[in-house]
C-alpha cells in the first residue's frame, strides 16, 4: 500500500541564468565529489527540531548519492545573502551550500530554501514547500531530488521506493519501503518462495515468481489499487516452471524464463513470443532501454554466462566468461548502457558489471556475498543484497561500485527492484 502524500509545494524558479551542471565521470571512472555544505535550518518560531530533522535527512540523500561531499555548516546560516560568509566557506573549497529557514503552524510546516553557488556568491535554487509535519521525509526527498538534478543533471532516486523480498525459505514475501529503508510495509501474504520482483515502468504493479500454488508461476500485482497484503493475480499456469520476469521498457510486455527458454508474454499472462529454443538452460532475461535487445543466462557453452539477443529472437551473442555468470540487469539509462550481473567463483559471489557488446568489464563489489542487482530508475546506481555485516540486508552503490550504503532493516532481505512513485 501506498500512502497518498499530502504535500503542497511551490517552485520558485529564479530568473534564468547560466546553471552549468557537472560533468559526471564515465561508469569505470572515480568520483571526484562535489563539496556542498548543509545549515540547520532556522526556525522563524521556537521549535527546532522540524529544522534538525530536514537537515539529517537531506544530509544522508545527498550523502547515499555518491557525488558529493556533505560536510556540516559550523554556524547556522539563514538565508540572508547578507548574513552568509562566503570568504569562509570559499576558504574551505566549499561549492555549494543549502540553507534557509522554516516557520510552524498548527498543521503544517513551510520552509523556505536556498541552494547558493558560493565561488559564484549566488542563488543557484530556491524553493518553498508547505507540508503537514507527517510528511517532512517526503519533502526533503524532493528537495534533495531538485538539487540532484540543478547540480549533476540526474534525476536521482531520492522519492523512489524498493520492492524486495524478507524472509527465509518457504515463508517469503514481498515488501516495499522508501528508497532509504523507512517505512516498510508487506505487499503479500504468500509465505512460499518468493522471488524475482520487478516494478513496472510506472511504478504501479510489481511481477514476482512464487510457488504458492505447487509449481513456479509468474503473480502481478497491483500495489497502488489492491488492499494490501494480498496474493496478486496468477498469470501464468499450467505445469511449467516459469520464472525470473521482467517488464519490457514500455510496461507493455513481460519477458521471462519457461521450463529453461526465453518467452515473452504480455502483462495478462498472454504468450506472444517463443525467443530461444535450446537444449541448454535459458534463464533472467533484462531489456535494453530501448527494448530491441535482451540480455539473459544460458549454459549452452557449459558454465553459466550472459548472452544478448534480439528481443525479436534470433542468434544470441555471448559477452562473459570465467566463472559462473547469472542475474544480468541493463541499465535503464541509455547512456549508461550496461548490465549489472553476478559472477560465482569458489564460495564468493560479486556484482559486475559490462557493456552489451562485451567490453569494459569491472568488479563493482569484492567482501561479502553479493548478489540480486536492481538499477535506479535514473540508471546510475544499483541495489543489491549483501550479508557484509552478517546478516542479508539491501545496499546501495554508485554505478562504478563507489559509496556502498546498508538501506534495509531486515535480517535476511534479496530481490530488490526500484520503483517510482
Amino acid at each position: 500500500m501506498r500512502l497518498v502524500v499530502a504535500v503542497f509545494f511551490t517552485l520558485l524558479f529564479l530568473p534564468c541564468l547560466a546553471t552549468a551542471q557537472i560533468l559526471l565521470p564515465p561508469a569505470t571512472s572515480p568520483i571526484k565529489k562535489i563539496p556542498i555544505a548543509v545549515a540547520v535550518l532556522k526556525a522563524k518560531g521556537d521549535l527546532s527540531i522540524y529544522g534538525k530533522n530536514f537537515t539529517s535527512v537531506l544530509k544522508n540523500d545527498l550523502t547515499n548519492a555518491a557525488l558529493f561531499e556533505v560536510r556540516p555548516a559550523s554556524i547556522l546560516f539563514s538565508s540572508s545573502f547578507e548574513d552568509i560568509d562566503f570568504e569562509y566557506l570559499d576558504a574551505q573549497k566549499t561549492k555549494y551550500l543549502v540553507s534557509g529557514n522554516f516557520s510552524v503552524s498548527p498543521r503544517e510546516v513551510l520552509y523556505e530554501l536556498i541552494v547558493y553557488d558560493v565561488p559564484g556568491r549566488r542563488e543557484r535554487l530556491r524553493r518553498r514547500y508547505v507540508t503537514s509535519p507527517r510528511h517532512i521525509r517526503n519533502v526533503v526527498h524532493k528537495f534533495a531530488g531538485e538539487i540532484m538534478r540543478e547540480i549533476t543533471g540526474l534525476d536521482g532516486f531520492f522519492d523512489s521506493e524498493i520492492v524486495f523480498v524478507r524472509g527465509r525459505g518457504h515463508g517469503k514475501d514481498l515488501f516495499i519501503m522508501d528508497y532509504d529503508g523507512h517505512n516498510a510495509k508487506k505487499l503479500t501474504n504468500h509465505g512460499s518462495s518468493v522471488l524475482s520482483p520487478d516494478c513496472s515502468p510506472d511504478g504501479s504493479q510489481v511481477v514476482f515468481t512464487s510457488d504458492k500454488s505447487w509449481d513456479h508461476d509468474v503473480y502481478l500485482l497491483n500495489f497502488k489499487a489492491t488492499q494490501l497484503p494480498a496474493e496478486g493475480r496468477r498469470i501464468t499456469r499450467g505445469i511449467h516452471l516459469d520464472n525470473s520476469p521482467r517488464w519490457s521498457p514500455d510496461g507493455a510486455h513481460v519477458a521471462f524464463s519457461r521450463n529453461g527458454d526465453i518467452y515473452i508474454a504480455s502483462s495478462s499472462g498472454e504468450i506472444l513470443k517463443r525467443l530461444t529454443r535450446s537444449p541448454a538452460i535459458d534463464l533472467s532475461p533484462t531489456w535494453s532501454p530501448d527494448g530491441k535487445k535482451i540480455a539473459f543466462v544460458s549454459d549452452r557453452a557449459g558454465a553459466p554466462n550472459i548472452y544478448v539477443m534480439s528481443s525479436e529472437g534470433g542468434s544470441a551473442r555471448r559477452i562473459t566468461s570465467g566463472g559462473y555468470n547469472t542475474d544480468p540487469v541493463w541499465s535503464p539509462s541509455a547512456s549508461v548502457n550496461r548490465i549489472a550481473f553476478v559472477k560465482v567463483t569458489k564460495s564468493e559471489a560479486d556484482i559486475y558489471a559490462v557493456g552489451p557488446d562485451g567490453r569494459g568489464e569491472q568488479r563493482l563489489t569484492a567482501s561479502g556475498r553479493n548478489e540480486h542487482p536492481s538499477w535506479s530508475p535514473d540508471g546510475h546506481y544499483i541495489t543489491f543484497s549483501s550479508k557484509k555485516l552478517g546478516k542479508r540486508q539491501i545496499y546501495i552503490m554508485y554505478l562504478n561500485g563507489e559509496n556502498k550504503l546498508p538501506l534495509s532493516k531486515g535480517e535476511n532481505d534479496s530481490f530488490s527492484t526500484w520503483c517510482v512513485k
